[in-house]
């Protein structure tokens, strides 16, 4: 009768190594993947919070600018028209005083300045009483205004609008806002486009 022999020879050296080696690697590309998929979750989070926020805003800017007046001094109901600041007057809060509104971009954020009427004659402080950020991530560059503005012919003037700065607020018909919004454009470069037109209710008609 024949023996069977068996081999009970474990794995070489070379075969260790091997597999020790592909191991490492698969081990690698699945902590990489992980790596990846977490910090592009996180962007995802962060951008779709950061955009609800921003679009809440927008519908906020819409709101006071559909509502602006003349000022408690008298002045004009737009103050300033830049490509990246935008400075009117509304009463935000339903009181006997109307505040002037300040928009403006710093350090990709968009800010808000608020200032109330004071003394007799009445007029506004210089500088903004109190500023807060309301949009982070705004990455518009140099040829996307956050600002443009239009005149009272908009819909059929098209050789005109929009209207190059420096701009006579007493031309403005309506005004529209214009934000490219991402909180990590290093990493991701596809950018949160938004925009809205504005017209506010009270500009001169003629």
């Amino acid at each position: 009768m024949k023996k069977i022999i068996q081999n009970k020879q474990g794995m070489s050296i070379v075969e260790l190594i091997v597999a020790t080696s592909i191991l490492v690697i698969l081990m690698g590309v699945l902590s990489l993947v992980m790596i990846r998929a977490f910090y592009v979750n996180r962007f995802i989070i962060e951008q779709g919070m950061n955009v609800a926020e921003v679009q809440k805003t927008i519908r906020s800017f819409t709101a006071k600018l559909r509502e602006a007046k003349q000022s408690d001094s008298g002045a004009y109901l737009i103050k300033s028209a830049e490509d990246e600041e935008l400075i009117f007057y509304a009463n935000i809060d339903d009181d006997s005083v109307t505040e002037r509104l300040h928009y403006f971009i710093e350090d990709n954020k968009l800010k808000l300045g608020i200032a109330d009427s004071v003394g007799f004659p009445v007029d506004y402080p210089v500088n903004d009483e109190s500023v807060r950020i309301v949009g982070n991530g705004i990455v518009n560059n140099a040829s996307q205004p956050i600002f443009q503005y239009y005149n009272r012919d908009y819909l059929t003037d098209t050789t005109n609008n929009p209207l190059s700065t420096p701009i006579d607020p007493v031309d403005i018909g309506m005004v529209k806002i214009d934000l490219y919004v991402n909180v990590n454009a290093i990493q991701v470069p596809d950018s949160t486009h938004m925009e809205t037109f504005v017209r506010p209710r009270n500009v001169k008609n003629e």
